[in-house]
């Protein structure tokens, strides 16, 4: 079994959403048919303006599958958003 096809399994939070789309060079409204939510839905979840509840972790992980999103790619993501905490940025 490949784990570099596997993100499935990882915790991620809604300051991924916004890499993910980025690193796959998808606007909002293209993202919208990998998660299956509107494109206003998925601006409030990456602005942190909207829950990230159970069913949008749900669908968020879909979207990931769909655009194969590697864990190595999450593991890059998580180590961005940490070095930016400890900077002080958002």
């Amino acid at each position: 079994m490949n784990n570099n096809r596997l993100p499935y399994n990882q915790e991620v939070d809604y300051r991924f959403i916004k890499h993910v789309r980025l690193i796959r060079n998808k606007t909002q409204k293209e993202f919208e048919h990998f998660m299956e939510v509107d494109a206003s839905t998925i601006g409030k979840l990456e602005r942190g303006e909207l829950a990230f509840t159970p069913t949008y972790q749900e669908r968020f992980k879909k979207a990931m599958k769909r655009l194969r999103v590697s864990n190595v790619e999450i593991a890059n993501i998580r180590n961005i958003l940490e070095m930016k905490t400890r900077k002080g940025y958002k």
